[in-house]
């Protein structure tokens, strides 16, 4: 008997500890509930990233950031299995604006530079959403809030003079 009673309380134990740390507050500021940690989704986005190294074409720079402007509303909340698919593209588009960033060697302005480092910006925000968070989370909200903020005010002749420098 004195067997099944430990065998319990470690049990209740284990599972406490297995769905607390999901659920828990984070130093970093970040109060919403983990629903899909990052060791479930790391494989698929590690894929995605090398995916973006190994893609040769030239990638419309508006047409990432709009996807994370019409993304970003879905996910700020955090991410459920209900917008785990919208996340993904989220996902990429920040990832080939990273790689862009990486990867020109063209003299941008501070506005283009902006533009571009909206990649990586939303890419550490979603590390949050997953559990993997560094740093502080409200900083990397407003980062990402700010660089939105950015595109929004993008004219339609800075597009396309942006568009001529990545080509």
């Amino acid at each position: 008997m004195k067997r099944y009673i430990i065998t319990l309380i470690l049990l209740i134990t284990c599972t406490f500890t297995l769905t607390g740390c999901r659920n828990q507050t984070t130093d970093s500021g970040f109060k919403e509930n983990v629903e899909i940690a990052w060791d479930d989704v790391k494989d698929d986005f590690d894929q995605i990233d090398q995916d973006v190294e190994n893609d040769t074409s030239k990638q419309d720079v508006k047409a990432l950031t709009q996807t994370i402007l019409d993304g970003y509303d879905k996910i700020k909340e955090g991410i459920t299995q209900d917008n785990q698919e919208e996340a993904k593209k989220v996902y990429e588009a920040a990832s080939r604006l990273e790689y862009i960033e990486k990867n020109t060697d063209q003299k941008l302005s501070s506005e283009e530079k902006e533009i571009l480092e909206l990649g990586k910006k939303t890419k550490t925000l979603m590390m949050y959403y997953y559990g993997n968070g560094e740093g502080v989370f409200q900083d990397a909200v407003d980062d990402v809030e700010n660089g939105i903020d950015r595109v929004k005010n993008f004219t339609e002749e800075k597009w396309n003079d942006f568009k001529d420098k990545l080509e």
